[in-house]
């Protein structure tokens, strides 16, 4: 269930296996005296699988979860390495993932949004991913426009940092805009995706 920085995870036909497995690494966690930011990092976790299983009442506890874990973390923790880059902006963006994988686009789409706001310009590949999950979040919403053009920013991060799991985040997106391909900007989007997987 490990991911890189900036992506959140996707399970698909796995959801019971990366819930139980996000819950023994919490259980495990604190019997160590795991920290606050680690709890939350894994809470989130929790909340992806029951997101990807399209259990609201168990994505939203579990959301509310790692929230109150966050608000818990001081100066000074000791946190393992691998868990440091889950800061405020991290948080914010997986919220919106969470929602957005439960189809509530409405309330994903402005945290995604903030959180790419805030992201570092340096930090291109959280931006690739972060851009990824706003456009398919839009395209939800049916801002058909929008999404070809966050999507395209998506493409072009994907790029500088050569990264084949963004495009084929991507590849799978232009799936999802088979309805709209009389659309000029998603004809025009559908062909780089194309040519960038191939």
């Amino acid at each position: 269930m490990s991911t890189t920085q900036g992506e959140a995870p996707t399970y698909q036909d796995r959801t019971q296996d990366a819930i139980t497995l996000a819950r023994a690494a919490q259980d495990s966690a604190r019997l160590v005296g795991g920290t606050p930011r680690l709890l939350a990092m894994l809470s989130m976790r929790e909340a992806f699988g029951h997101a990807s299983a399209h259990d609201k009442e168990s994505t939203h506890r579990a959301i509310t979860e790692a929230q109150q874990h966050f608000e818990r973390i001081r100066e000074g923790d000791d946190d393992p390495a691998w868990v440091e880059y889950f800061d405020h902006t991290k948080l914010t963006v997986d919220t919106g993932i969470a929602l957005g994988q439960l189809g509530d686009a409405t309330a994903a789409e402005p945290l995604i949004a903030e959180a790419l706001r805030v992201e570092p310009r340096t930090n291109l590949r959280g931006r690739a991913f972060h851009s990824f999950w706003l456009a398919r979040t839009q395209l939800q919403r049916r801002q058909v426009e929008s999404a070809c053009a966050t999507a395209t920013e998506a493409l072009d991060l994907a790029a500088v940092i050569e990264s084949p799991r963004v495009v084929a985040h991507l590849h799978e997106f232009r799936h999802l805009l088979r309805p709209y391909r009389a659309n000029a900007s998603v004809a025009t989007l559908a062909d780089r995706i194309t040519s960038a997987a191939g």
